[in-house]
This record gives C-alpha cells, structure tokens and sequence, in this order.
C-alpha cells in the first residue's frame, strides 16, 4: 500500500507539472475565428505641440503635408475679461475632406485680479483624425466678454 501511495502521489506532481507547463506555454490553434479583430496599429511616430496666437489672435496648429495627424488628447486654456463672463471653446478641425467643429466644455480655473480676466482650461481624450497639410485650431466664444489668449495642444501620431 506504502508503495502505491508512492506512484500516486508521484504521478499526482507529474500531472502537475505538465499542467502548468501547458498554461505557462499555451498551443497554438488551428482554427480560424472569422470574427478575429485586426491587429491594432501601434504609433511610431508621435506627435504633441501647442500653438497660441497671441492676445485676440487665432491659435492653430499645421498639421504636416503628407501625414495624418491622429488627435488622442486635446488641452486648453483660454481666458476673458470682465471677470464673470461667459466662454464657449471650439476645436476646427478637417476631416476626410469635411470641416469639423468640436464643442469642448471647459472648466473654471481662477479669476486673475491684476487684470480682471477669467482662465478656464480643458483637457479631453479624444479619437480625431485631422487631414495632410490642414491645421486645427481653437476658437473661442464670449457673448459677455471679450476673449483673451488661448492656448491649444494637441498630442497623438503620425500615420
């Protein structure tokens, strides 16, 4: 009996082994799933830089010829005087051939008193793609105030 316990629990640690071995290590399959998803494209040539007119200026970024500029996340700062005042901030952008707009919400960052503006900023992870050669560019809206400088960057890749 002493002897069979033995084999037992001596088998009992191969099928052990060869279990984890086959989890550590899976085996490839032959079948083909139709419904199989496509290999995610992996960025190697990556892109971020901010862009700023000046005070009342249009901020754009060019988006270089020949490449598509992929947007993964969009920043913002904007500011507007008087202090109180309201502000709405777009993204244009072209697409495919078609302009596009985006209404970005923007949060309240603080009252600069010095001068009597309102920053408000934005950051938001976005899927944009944005044409060879075109730029984007941020505009702002104040139906109680005049804007102020607005800064925009943008980060992403390159296809």
């Amino acid at each position: 009996m002493k002897k069979f316990k033995t084999h037992l629990t001596l088998a009992a640690v191969f099928i052990g082994l060869a279990t984890a071995g086959a989890m550590i290590k899976p085996h490839s399959t032959s079948a083909k799933n139709s419904n199989a998803s496509p290999v995610q494209f992996v960025p190697n040539v990556p892109f971020g830089e901010t862009g700023s007119g000046g005070f009342g200026l249009p901020t754009a970024v060019s988006v270089p010829a020949g490449q598509t500029l992929v947007i993964e996340t969009l920043s913002l700062q904007l500011d507007v005087t008087p202090a109180g005042s309201q502000l709405e901030a777009f993204v244009n952008y072209t697409s495919g051939g078609k302009s596009v707009t985006v209404f970005v919400p923007l949060t309240f960052a603080y009252t600069q008193t010095s001068n009597g503006f309102d920053t408000y900023s934005a950051t938001q992870a976005v899927r944009l793609y944005a044409d060879p050669g075109t730029s984007v560019s941020l505009t702002a809206f104040s139906p109680t105030g005049s804007t102020g400088t607005l800064f925009l960057t943008l980060s992403g890749y390159l296809i």
